[in-house]
C-alpha cells in the first residue's frame, strides 16, 4: 500500500522514476525496522522545496544504526528522527522536487 500512495504523490511532483524508486526503497528499508504498537503512520506533505514523508511509530534510536543510515543517506536529501510520544519516534525523509501547480 505505501508503494501505491507514495508513487501517486511522487507523480504529482513529476519526480523522475529513479527518484521515485529511491524514495520507495528508503521507505521500504524503514518498514523493515521494529515499530511501536500495531499501527504504522504514513504522512506525505508537499513543501516548496520538495516532498516530505513521515513514518512512525518506530523504536527511538533507529537512525543510530550505521547500516540503516548508510542505506538511507544516498537515497534522500535528508533523514531525521523526531519524538512521537513518550516511547516512539517518527522518521522524516525529504526528497527535493519541483511541484507544478495545476492550472485551471
Amino acid at each position: 500500500m505505501p508503494r501505491l500512495v507514495l508513487g501517486g504523490v511522487a507523480a504529482r511532483f513529476e519526480l523522475p522514476i529513479d527518484r521515485v524508486d529511491d524514495l520507495l526503497l528508503a521507505v521500504e528499508s524503514l518498514l523493515m525496522q521494529e515499530t511501536v504498537g500495531d499501527t504504522l503512520r504514513l504522512e506525505a506533505e508537499a513543501t516548496p522545496s520538495g516532498l516530505c514523508v513521515r513514518l512512525g511509530s518506530f523504536q527511538p534510536g533507529q537512525l543510530d544504526d550505521p547500516g540503516l543510515r548508510r542505506v538511507l543517506t544516498p537515497l534522500v536529501e535528508s533523514v531525521e528522527e523526531h519524538a512521537d510520544g513518550d516511547a516512539a519516534a517518527l522518521i522524516e525523509l525529504v526528497v527535493s522536487a519541483t511541484y507544478r501547480p495545476e492550472t485551471t
